[in-house]
């Protein structure tokens, strides 16, 4: 065969390790899926070990839903491990996102429940989009902060102790609303009851208020907005 054309064939034909796309297991539930986000619900058993699966390579933030112990996340490349630490209920970290593939071992009595935000519309890499949001350590006042704000991504907590409803100003661009507790949400004179690990797509320039339901437990949310 002609060498250039040998070369031109080959160089069409994907290798087998970029065909063999690795599914997620079923430690990862779709919960939403909008034009803007994807939302992945993820469960690591206490001690579970996850096989090895690929993750779609876009900006994601995720957001912690328990106290849980270290993960370890096993890479296939190279190999190598890296060690997630302990999570907090309400924190969350953003990641500019990559290709990977890996697996999951639990090192905890505890088990990790999490959800990944994913957003698709953004750029791979966008070197702006690499931040940790801890969780807040007091839950006795009312809290209406931006976290994290880039070009792209606003994430906007709020948390109200009140028994009179707190508003949540609109934003600007679709967003994700992330409950840390159980939470009275109003909009346009309807009232719905969520509770934690809840997610909702809002609209943009939607105006919403909300309200603890037990006395014992602030109304407590994330506010993840892709512009």
């Amino acid at each position: 065969m002609n060498k250039l054309l040998f070369l031109l064939l080959t160089a069409s034909v994907p290798t087998m390790a970029q065909q063999a796309q690795i599914p997620l297991p079923p430690n990862y539930q779709t919960a939403v899926t909008t034009d803007t986000f994807k939302v992945i619900r993820v469960h690591y058993g206490p001690h579970e070990k996850v096989p090895i699966h690929d993750h779609p390579d876009v900006p994601t933030v995720y957001v912690y839903l328990n106290n849980s112990g270290p993960v370890n996340i096993i890479h296939d490349e190279a190999p190598f491990t890296i060690t997630r630490p302990p999570t907090h209920t309400g924190a969350f970290r953003i990641s500019r996102g990559r290709t990977e593939r890996h697996a999951i071992e639990n090192l905890s009595d505890l088990p990790s429940d999490f959800l990944r935000v994913e957003l698709p519309t953004l750029h791979l890499g966008d070197k702006d989009l690499e931040f940790r949001g801890p969780a807040p350590t007091d839950l006795t006042k009312n809290i209406n902060a931006t976290e994290f704000s880039s070009p792209h991504v606003t994430v906007l907590r709020v948390l109200c102790v009140t028994s009179a409803p707190c508003v949540v100003q609109p934003s600007t661009a679709p967003s994700i609303l992330v409950a840390f507790s159980d939470t009275s949400l109003t909009h346009n004179g309807k009232t719905t009851n969520i509770s934690l690990g809840s997610v909702l797509p809002i609209a943009a320039k939607q105006s919403y208020q909300i309200a603890p339901i037990s006395p014992t437990e602030p109304a407590h949310i994330l506010l993840i907005s892709s512009h």
